[in-house]
């Protein structure tokens, strides 16, 4: 069982707008040795539609149960089987989806339509309420698409009210994008620091869908995982990953696959001024942690650790904690982001914690600054070569982020977009004893970098991630770019101007053994239309990116832009059209049966167990 997971995140730099070029279908950018390691030396761009762009933040009004979907341009490989989930902020308007008709209490206020009632509308799109898209690949040419929002406490709180209840990050977003604190799309601060059960903090869990030992979560970053059907994407509940958390504990939105360990890494961070508690789970193959020393680590971090993203090795969990400055008398009065903490000068610190059953004791490294952030990377890999840790990552430049506080649509001008959003490019770090060295790989504009899965933790040759269109500029991810980390090399695919891609998630093909080479796969991809207003999935051949799509499918439904997700070719994710409708149909049975009876639900309360959580206790055993 392989699964592939999406990493990101991203930041600006200095604007300089190309002139208008002719389009062309297909990009090819030379990578060539420069002063800082290899650049990116030429590559022909063009100006992206930005309000095509800004037309991708588009509340899901209706949900999708289940839709049968083929291929419009192309033919979907037989070899191409298993089932792609994303999750995404989808809801900008507060209550955009009514509770059932038979449901007790109504909102006294219907959906509006984005933009008509500015108190209902997310100030950051971060913010809004998360979809789950779940798209499963048979192998006879189907496509079948299905998605929903995930019901959590705030969301299902303000579904009822018809209105937006939970504002604690407003004030942070009101200071604009100075910094990394609010870049766009994903920012550096996701979260209100009060901690536990609140108002404050909002689980929109929107960030990335998991899908591991047969269950499938969404993550959000400071709260617990919501567990979900993979069949309907209907909501199960929050989980507790079988009594691993507790109910009030942060968690991440990011995880590490182990194939050759078959493991699945994730984490805790509990942050303070003083000191931040980090906890490293693995997780087996049935989502229960591994027996080797309890199956996770806990160590003491340094100040308050501000993390996002991490990655792993063989043998170490590598995570990056920037330099933060904590007001202690705003943490302690308000716990508002943007007032407590601030991102300052100074060295980040590497931590290398060794794996659930290696031997060694942590090391924290300091990181030379130079003109970079070494804050909020979005990781690619990791792997360990002649003594030497070696990790590529997408770092952000935020010196030229100057913009206001934002509002719906959001970046509807290329200078809006470069105002608010930091300039992206993938690097290596390489450490050496207590060394840490680090090199340009490509100074393209890059986010949602990824590797396929199966050499996850060891050395790559291949990185896969979404690509502006404009060159060496910042602009929106529009197209995929493939990076030969030998050659130095990118060849690049990219659509029309008013088309935009998300995360490219690398799938294996059915049936492929070990000894398949590293490319050999497809990247899959949702591209946003932003002149129809409609959404498409992309197959592209892993080995020959700037070739075009294998197969571009249509969905009939616009859908908005996503986060990260997975990729799943276990024997269970090929279901048919069958077997995903009737579960649709009763999920939503469940879901109206639960409105007619007050909505409460059944639970152990002496056991202090959730129905749903009842699986994950004692799964193995029903």
């Amino acid at each position: 069982l392989f699964i592939s997971l999406g990493l990101a995140f991203g930041k600006v730099e200095a604007f300089v707008s190309p002139q208008p070029s002719t389009f062309l279908p297909t990009l090819y950018a030379s990578i060539s040795e420069g002063e800082r390691g290899s650049v990116a030396a030429e590559s022909q761009s063009f100006v992206p539609d930005m309000k095509a762009y800004a037309a991708g933040y588009c509340t899901v009004f209706k949900e999708v149960p289940c839709s049968a979907c083929t291929a419009s341009t192309g033919s979907l490989p037989s070899d191409l089987v298993g089932t792609y989930f994303r999750s995404g902020p989808a809801m900008f308007s507060a209550g955009s989806i009514t509770p059932p008709k038979f449901s007790i209490i109504q909102p006294k206020v219907p959906p509006v339509p984005d933009g008509q009632d500015p108190e209902r509308m997310v100030t950051h799109p971060f913010d809004a309420d998360g979809g789950i898209l779940g798209i499963t690949l048979d192998g006879t040419g189907n496509a079948l698409l299905r998605y929903r929002y995930t019901r959590t406490n705030g969301m299902t709180n303000e579904r009822r009210r018809g209105a937006r209840l939970y504002t604690g990050m407003d004030p942070t977003r009101a200071l604009g994008s100075a910094g990394q604190m609010n870049d766009f799309p994903i920012p550096m601060f996701r979260h209100h620091f009060l901690t536990g059960l609140n108002k404050k903090r909002k689980n929109t869990s929107n960030t990335r869908t998991i899908y591991w030992g047969k269950k499938l979560i969404t993550l959000w970053e400071g709260g617990l995982p919501y567990k979900l059907d993979a069949l309907a994407l209907s909501t199960e509940g929050r989980s507790q990953l079988g009594g691993v958390l507790k109910e009030s504990d942060p968690f991440c939105g990011t995880a590490v696959v182990d194939p050759f360990k078959d493991r699945l890494l994730m984490y805790s961070n509990k942050q303070s001024p003083s000191s931040s508690a980090l906890t490293v789970y693995e997780f087996n193959s049935k989502f229960r942690l591994a027996s080797e020393g309890g199956g996770k680590k806990e160590v003491s971090l340094p100040g308050f650790a501000v993390l996002s993203d991490f990655t792993a090795t063989e043998k170490y969990s590598v995570f990056v904690q920037p330099p933060i400055s904590v007001n202690g008398i705003q943490f302690m009065i308000s716990k508002e982001p943007g007032k407590s903490v601030t991102p300052s000068d100074g060295p980040a610190l590497l931590h290398l914690i060794p794996r659930v059953g290696s031997t060694g004791q942590s090391r924290t490294l300091e990181i030379a600054r130079d003109e970079l952030s070494d804050g909020d990377l979005q990781f690619v890999n990791a792997y360990e070569e002649d003594g030497k840790i070696i990790f590529d990552a997408i770092r952000s430049d935020v010196r030229n982020m100057n913009g206001g506080a934002m509002s719906w649509p959001w970046a509807t001008t290329a200078e809006e977009y470069t105002r608010t959003a930091s300039k992206k490019s993938l690097w290596r770090y390489t450490v050496e004893g207590t060394k840490v060295s680090k090199e340009i790989l490509s100074d393209l504009h890059l986010i949602f970098p990824v590797v396929n899965n199966m050499v996850s933790t060891r050395k790559h040759r291949y990185i896969y991630a979404a690509v502006g269109g404009k060159g060496n500029a910042v602009a929106p991810p529009q197209g995929i770019a493939k990076f030969d980390c030998e050659t130095k090399e990118v060849t690049t695919w990219m659509p029309k101007e008013y088309e935009f891609c998300g995360e490219p998630m690398f799938a294996s093909k059915r049936g492929s053994g070990e000894d398949a080479s590293e490319d050999d796969g497809y990247i899959l991809t949702v591209l946003f239309n932003g002149q129809s207003k409609q959404s498409e999935l992309v197959v592209l051949n892993a080995e020959k990116i700037n070739d075009g799509p294998v197969a571009r499918v249509p969905f009939n439904v616009g859908l908005p832009h996503g986060l990260y997700g997975c990729f799943s070719n276990a024997e269970e994710t090929g279901w048919t059209e069958e077997e995903i409708s009737r579960r649709a149909k009763l999920a939503d049975k469940m879901e109206g049966k639960g409105a007619m009876w007050n909505e409460v639900k059944s639970d152990f309360s002496g056991l202090g167990l959730r129905l749903d959580d009842f699986e994950e206790y004692f799964g193995d055993t029903l």
